[in-house]
């Protein structure tokens, strides 16, 4: 059974509506470094299930051509700093404010897409949700 994939989104918007403010408490009694280690911990414990996928991927990013290496290998450190600068927001300010200014990555994704693999994911309802959101920002910005 596949779950469809507005599903899916949905659930984790839901899931991530429950983590900032976690985040946000944890921010108020630990630091930064601490709370990123604690996002990282359930995946480091989990990992021994997942090891012939893992030394299946090892073998296979082992084969790959360097800027393939290089372009996988970026998701690690694109991950931390985006944390980290999520994190001192919501920190500077608050959980409800950093997300609603967050949330406009994904006009950031549609440009990153096409920039890095040349793929075009835009419409009319894409461009105008964009424009929306990116107007959006603004008010809070100005208005915070």
């Amino acid at each position: 059974m596949q779950i469809p994939w507005y599903i899916t989104a949905l659930g984790a918007a839901l899931i991530w509506g429950l983590h900032y403010p976690l985040i946000d408490h944890a921010l108020k009694k630990i630091s930064l470094f601490s709370v990123l280690l604690i996002t990282v911990i359930p995946v480091l414990l989990i990992a021994p299930l997942f090891s012939d996928t893992l030394l299946h991927d090892y073998e296979t990013f082992k084969a790959l051509e360097t800027t393939q290496k290089l372009t996988i290998s970026a998701i690690g450190l694109t991950s931390l700093l985006a944390s980290i600068l999520l994190f001192m927001s919501i920190g500077s300010k608050n959980a409800t404010l950093a997300s609603l200014i967050e949330i406009t990555y994904p006009v950031f994704v549609a440009l990153f897409s096409f920039i890095l693999f040349k793929h075009l994911h835009i419409n009319a309802s894409v461009i105008t949700g964009g424009i929306l959101v990116m107007a959006g920002a603004g008010i809070i910005i100005l208005n915070n």
